[in-house]
Order: C-alpha cells, then structure tokens, then sequence
C-alpha cells in the first residue's frame, strides 16, 4: 500500500512539474502582440474593481484613444482592450472575459469591427485576437467562433502556434507572468509618432448605408445584452478615420441601428469642429498619431463625464498605476520624436526639467535665428540665446516660463549636473560623466521627475542645420 502511495505521489509529481514547465515555457514564448495579446495580459493584472471605462474594438480604439489623456484631464481609469483588425466576436468575447474581473460603468465600442465579412480573419489575426486569453471555457467558445474546426486545437494551446520563437526572445518574453509588476501600469492604449499627408474628405457626401453581415450583426447584438443584462452603459463611436469610402457606409449603417436601439453613437468623423483633427494628426496610415488620439480622448472624455457618472479617480492610491502608465505613455513618446518642432512642442506640455546648453558660437543667421524663437518658448530670453558665449540654463518646468540665470553648475531634484566645455568636454551627474559633446550646438537634457533621471538627450548640431539628432 505505500508502495502505491509513494508511486502515485511520484507520479502526481512528475505531473504537476510537467505541466508547470509547459506553462511556464508557454509564457516566455507567447507572442508578445501589442495589439490583442499584451492588452489582455495586462488586463489580467488589474486590480479587479477598478475599470471604469473598457475602450473595445479594433486599432482604431487601441490607438486612437490615449488613456493618459483621459486620466490626467479627466481622473477616467479606462483601459484600451482590444486587438488589430479585432472582428466583432473577439470583442465580444474579450467584453465577457473582462466582466469576470471587472465591473466597468461603460464600454466604449469602436465599430469599425463590423466592416469585416469574412467568415473568418486571417490565420495572424485569429492567434492574436486569442493567444492573450487565459484558458478558459470562454477562450475555448472565442476559438470556435474565430477559426475553422481544424485550428480550434493549436489555438486554444496557443503553444503548437509558437513554439518556434526561441530565437527571437528579448528581456520583454520574460516579463509575461502573474507575479510580474510592470503588467499592471499598462493600460493597452498604443501611441504613433508621425505625421502623414492626407486631406480629410467630407463624411456627410458618402450616404451609403453598408449591409452588415450576419456573424458581425450576431456578435454585436450580444455585445449589446450583454452590456444591458450588467447594467453597463454602452457607447458607439466612429473614431477619425481618412478611409471614409471604406467605413462611412458602415457609420451610417450603425447610426441606424443606434437610433432603433436607443444606443449612444458618435461618428467622430462628422464631429470635426469638436475634435479638431486635421490631417497632419494622423499617422503614415490610416491611424490617429498621438496627437490626434490625444485631441480625439479630451472629445472623448467630455462626453464620458456628461453621459455616465464617473469618479475622478487622481490621487487615489488604489489608482496609481494610472499615472505610472500616463508617464510611460508620455516618455516613450517623447523619445520616439524625430522633428524638433514636435519635440518642443512636447517639452511645453510640462512635468520635466531641461537643461539647456549652447556649446560654441556661429554666424547669426537662419537656421539658427528661427530656431533660437523657438527655444525662447521654453523660458531662456532669445537675446541670451543669440549671444557669443558657450553656456547653459536650468529649465525647471519645460511647461515654459523663466530660465535661471546662465551657468555652469546646477542641481536638479538633489542631484548636482555640470557642464565642462574646456578639460572634459561633457556633462556630469554628481561627478560621473553622462553626456560628451559631439559637435558645436544646442544640446538639451531632459530631466523627468517622475521617474527621477535624465530621460532623453537631444543634439541640435550646428553642422547639420539644427536639425533634432540623437547619438
């Protein structure tokens, strides 16, 4: 009889290890998908109870609302859950997997969704629109909904789609698990930085009215009593789009819909004068930039705040994840910049400190002559920087203002910085090199104080027409 036990024990061992080396082999290698995969592994890590806003729907949510925006003008604890090209079963069964947690005030549905009639998506888009999802009996009904019978298996195991990642595996493959901290201060909105060239056309010339097809009306109809049974409050938007002739026959459809329903919809591009999105606020594609998506998400939040009884959530601590990933949001877009006008712009939102250096001396002329302008926004007199003197100059908030006076030692949040244009021919924090000049420029070290370092540093070079460079 102990032989037995000792046997089974060894046995259930042996189990439990195996597939505990499976689980975990499974996270490393889990696609890390910014869109669908890594807006629902991060979902998971939410504290339950604090959503209370799910923006739901394809890239058009994902990246067209910010939710920095909304939390720092708005105290709104949204959270962007949604996946590229996401047809409107996933997002059903991503709304079903979410109220296990969570007990959102509103979901926001982009419709762009209900434009796909294929029967299915593309096999990529089938494995992000899933792989993200625990296993579950409600995973295993999203994979029966998204693919044929013959990938219902490798999609639910998500592994046998996969498992061939082990050459690309970065630190992020690793980061992936329950017990991981950083999870929690995503909030699945994605930023873009650029700018294409589109001239926006007029929404209210294209009076098509799209027919829907039957799997996307089905899935929406359950999106609907689902968000009644719970006593959510459901809003349908339309957000910037310059592919009208696509997904304007599709808006006209649902604000039909919308009316026989008594459902909210706003067809944001028929809402220019509200947003006040220009061409240059959209991406290379046919997305919002960050820009745009923050013009959209102030739009946004007004209409939350009117329409549904929210708290303003700042200051909160149970919330501070929030303004973690509202910092994180901005920082990383700020080191994606490439133009100098962008950057500057960006620096005026405030919240940072700069150090600004001019290293050497060079004809007073353009170039430099707008560019000095420019910089003047920031809070150091343009004579100052029209002088012949090397120098630099604190700029505490980047918000703009005053510059203290011209100099070679500061200290910003307790830490002391110098600048050296003779022996060592660099910047110093508390004695360490951090910064060496590569050419006679501007050079401007931007200092967050939130995450308590120097967060970017930015050459304007003589040579190269002040044009924005990085090392």
């Amino acid at each position: 009889m102990k032989k037995i036990l000792k046997r089974s024990l060894a046995l259930l061992l042996i189990l439990i290890f195996t597939l505990g080396s499976v689980w975990a082999v499974d996270r490393v290698l889990l696609i890390k998908r910014y869109d669908g995969v890594k807006p629902m592994e991060s979902f998971y890590a939410q504290e339950p109870g604090t959503v209370d806003v799910l923006l739901m729907g394809n890239s058009h949510m994902g990246v067209h609302a910010d939710t920095a925006t909304l939390w720092k003008e708005y105290g709104i604890s949204a959270f962007a859950l949604w996946g590229g090209v996401q047809p409107m079963w996933n997002t059903y069964y991503f709304l079903v997997e979410a109220l296990k947690t969570q007990q959102p005030k509103a979901v926001v549905l982009e419709i762009g969704g209900l434009s796909y009639e294929d029967e299915y998506s593309d096999q990529a888009t089938q494995l992000k629109n899933v792989a993200g999802m625990h296993l579950s009996l409600n995973k295993l009904e999203a994979v029966k909904a998204t693919a044929p019978r013959e990938r219902w298996a490798s999609l639910l195991l998500g592994l046998p789609l996969y498992h061939q990642r082990y050459s690309e595996l970065t630190q992020e493959d690793f980061e992936y698990f329950p017990w991981s901290e950083k999870l929690i201060n995503i909030k699945g909105s994605y930023a873009l930085y650029g700018h294409g060239d589109f001239d926006m056309s007029d929404p209210w010339a294209i009076e098509t009215v799209a027919e829907i097809s039957d799997k996307s009306l089905d899935y929406f109809m359950r999106i609907v009593s689902l968000c009644r049974e719970e006593g959510i409050k459901l809003i349908l938007v339309k957000t910037p789009t310059v592919d009208l002739e696509k997904y304007q026959p599709y808006s006209n459809a649902v604000a039909e819909m919308a009316e026989k329903l008594g459902l909210d919809f706003y067809d944001f591009n028929k809402m220019g004068e509200e947003t006040g999105i220009e061409g240059e606020d959209f991406y290379f594609d046919t997305h919002l930039n960050l820009g745009g998506a923050r013009k959209l998400s102030l739009c946004l939040g007004e209409i939350l705040l009117d329409t549904v009884d929210l708290s303003d959530h700042r200051g909160d601590e149970a919330y501070a994840s929030w303004d973690v990933n509202a910092e994180n949001i901005d920082d990383g877009y700020l080191l994606t910049i490439t133009q100098a006008d962008d950057y500057l712009d960006e620096l005026l939102r405030g919240g940072r400190a700069v150090l600004l250096i001019k290293n050497g001396d060079w004809e007073k002329r353009e170039p430099y002559l707008s560019f000095a302008k420019e910089l003047s926004a920031l809070g150091v007199p343009e004579e100052e920087l029209l002088g012949n003197d090397s120098g630099a100059w604190l700029i505490e908030d980047s918000a703009g203002g005053e510059s203290g006076p011209m100099g070679l030692d500061f200290v910003i949040d307790g830490k002391s910085y110098a600048v050296d244009f003779q022996s060592l021919n660099a910047v110093t924090e508390n004695g360490s090199i951090i910064y060496s000049f590569r050419d006679l420029g501007i050079t401007l070290l931007v200092y967050d104080y939130h995450c308590g370092k120097v967060l970017d540093t930015v050459d304007f070079l003589h040579t190269q027409g002040f044009e924005l460079s990085r090392s």
